[in-house]
């Protein structure tokens, strides 16, 4: 009998080989800001360089922490669900407007 869940062990490693490591220069991705209605201002302009955190979020494997201070993460710097993200000049679909 085959079960419909994933094997935890094959995400976390999936996860792990397309994680953006530290020192990926990062923006929000076209998508993310079209469907959030921030097509227009400062957001859509910025950039960040991931940084190495271990908090929580980073460690679930869906965020990432950038070179901004701010958030109420132990960390003390912002983060981002890596999934809104795209690295700066690098082709990527969720760029598509």
């Amino acid at each position: 009998m085959t079960s419909d869940k994933p094997d935890v062990s094959l995400v976390q490693t999936i996860l792990r080989v397309t994680r953006m490591k530290p020192g990926t220069k990062v923006r929000l991705s076209g998508v993310f800001l079209r469907n959030t209605g921030q097509m227009t201002g400062g957001e859509g302009l910025s950039k960040w360089t991931v940084v190495e955190c271990d908090c929580s979020l980073c460690a679930s494997g869906r965020f990432v922490a950038v070179d901004e201070p701010g958030g109420a993460t132990l960390s003390g710097h912002r983060h981002f669900a890596e999934a809104n993200l795209v690295q700066v000049g690098v082709p990527s679909i969720r760029n598509d407007p």
